[in-house]
């Protein structure tokens, strides 16, 4: 059974929002107050990863290169998951 990644799934609804309301620069900052709680919570994980910017008034813009390696990081700790699994199940296989 598949499961749905919640967490990199939220943040890519919440970058999306910057992206396609063209808010990714401080001139273009823009209000955001998301209506769902795992929105929320992948807001705060934004913001603290520093990929959403404040331009101190109260609005955000997204940080599109910061962004760009936080979704290629996350790519690669997945490929080095899976390569580890591989490992393991390819060790078990020749016992």
């Amino acid at each position: 059974m598949a499961v749905v990644p919640v967490r990199p799934l939220a943040e890519r609804k919440v970058a999306a929002h910057f992206i396609e309301a063209g808010a990714v620069s401080m001139a273009d900052a823009i209000p955001y107050a998301p209506a769902r709680p795992s929105r929320q919570r992948a807001f705060e994980r934004l913001k603290g990863a520093d990929v959403l910017k404040t331009d101190g008034q109260g609005k955000w813009w997204l940080d599109e290169e910061l962004w760009q390696g936080r979704r290629s990081g996350r790519r690669t700790r997945a490929l080095l998951a899976l390569i580890a699994v591989g490992a393991a199940a390819a060790a078990a296989a020749l016992r």
